[in-house]
């Protein structure tokens, strides 16, 4: 063989090998899978963020990934996936749910291979359901806020209604009270208001009918009676001030007889023998006792 056409040969199989590698490679980035095992199928209602190269799951172990999801009508996704584990062989009771991990929300089949002992037959596909994720659940709280405040709502509107009426019909009897012309505060008022314009026309007929000069007058003529009476109660006030310094002084017959204690006692022995003589008579009446003493 020419040596140009063994180089040529060898190129061309070079290059083949390198596609070859080239497309398994990328068969593998993207999850395919050569094994004779792959071809597991569930049908989802809705398999949400869910694609190809997701993880499957068992007790939260990976144990293979998603290799295809079609759309076969509304509500109905087929998805075939492949496990990396041969000893997991899923059961003719086998349950699948797409879930949800991490903040970020990554889609996963969460498998339950089963437990009874007859295997999934490889024609029929494993009914799947939906878990609710952190949305659904914050959607779901949600909800339940929203009609929770509502009712509180509906209570607190329900109270204030009540709360209004209750005052407005108080505000209503208050005013009705008040605006009774018969027997209410206006009637008392009206009264009392009647009261003051008699009052008022009472005085204003005295004021009118009185004789305020002739009043006048009188008021000047007491008032200079009572400055004579007061001049002459300060002169009489003056004579028994000097009648009393005169007392004080011994002066006079009353001021000696105040002063003088001599002529005090010889009027007090007066008045004992007086007193003795009245009672000498009370008990002898009609006679007087007389005592003659010789030497």
């Amino acid at each position: 063989m020419d040596l140009h056409y063994k180089q040529e040969v060898t190129v061309g199989v070079l290059v083949l090998l390198g596609i070859g590698l080239f497309l398994a490679g990328t068969m593998w980035l993207k999850g395919s899978s050569f094994s004779t095992d792959s071809g597991i199928k569930v049908v989802f209602p809705d398999v949400g963020t869910l694609a190809r190269g997701s993880p499957v799951r068992i007790s939260g172990v990976v144990v293979g990934k998603v290799e295809r999801i079609e759309l076969q009508d509304i509500g109905r996704v087929l998805v075939t996936f492949a496990l990396s584990d041969k000893k997991v062989q899923p059961k003719i009771d086998a349950t699948a749910k797409v879930g949800t991990v991490g903040l970020a929300g990554q889609a996963v089949i969460n498998l339950n291979p089963g437990n009874s002992s007859t295997p999934l037959p490889t024609d029929r596909p494993i009914q799947g359901t939906v878990e609710p994720g952190l949305m659904d659940i914050g959607s779901g709280l949600s909800d339940e806020a929203k009609e929770t405040l509502s009712g509180i709502q509906e209570i607190a509107n329900k109270r204030l209604a009540d709360d209004l009426h209750a005052t407005l019909g108080a505000l209503q009897r208050f005013i009705a009270v008040y605006a009774d012309t018969k027997r209410g505060p206006a009637a008392e008022a009206t009264k009392t208001m009647e009261a003051l314009r008699r009052l008022s026309a009472t005085l204003d007929s005295s004021l009118v009918h009185a004789n305020l000069a002739g009043t006048l007058r009188k008021s000047d003529t007491l008032i200079a009676n009572l400055g004579t009476t007061t001049a002459q109660f300060t002169a009489t006030a003056a004579q028994l001030d000097s009648v009393l310094r005169k007392l004080n002084q011994g002066q006079g017959s009353l001021g000696k007889l105040m002063s003088d204690s001599l002529l005090y006692a010889e009027v007090r022995r007066l008045t004992q023998s007086l007193q003795g003589l009245v009672d000498t008579l009370r008990k002898t009446p009609g006679k007087i006792p007389i005592q003659i003493k010789i030497f």
